[in-house]
């Protein structure tokens, strides 16, 4: 599932661990039965790509000269899915994704106000990007 962490925000289930533990051979876990009757807030997830926005979302190269992932807000969550640190090269030969950002709250305003104050926390020094 492409969009997992909004659902594993929303249910509280790791699918990522209950496909890896199906591949493995075990029965699919009975918290699976019980996504559809619990699923508890709002979540909302922002892709942040190495794509600058002023060069019309061209790929942007170089290395991350500051990276400093938002932290999560007073009750709100705030999950940062990715694969790179501060002094990461962003290559021209790979996907420029920098993270999936992945906010969750009670209600859907809480949702969007904590992703939009988690994307104006993000720092990204060192190449273009699409959060500013």
């Amino acid at each position: 599932q492409v969009e997992h962490p909004i659902t594993e925000m929303v249910s509280g289930v790791d699918l990522v661990e209950q496909m890896i533990r199906v591949a493995a051979g075990e029965e699919l876990s009975p918290e699976i039965a019980r996504l559809a009757s619990e699923i508890k807030g709002w979540a909302f997830e922002s892709r942040v790509y190495a794509e600058d926005p002023i060069r019309g979302f061209l790929p942007s190269t170089g290395c991350l000269h500051m990276y400093r992932e938002p932290p999560s807000g007073e009750g709100t969550p705030v999950r940062v899915d990715t694969g790179i640190t501060e002094g990461s090269e962003i290559s021209m030969f790979y996907d420029p994704l920098i993270c999936k950002l992945v906010t969750h709250s009670d209600t859907r305003q809480a949702a969007i106000d904590a992703m939009v104050d988690a994307l104006d926390r993000y720092v990204i020094r060192g190449v273009g990007h699409n959060a500013n």
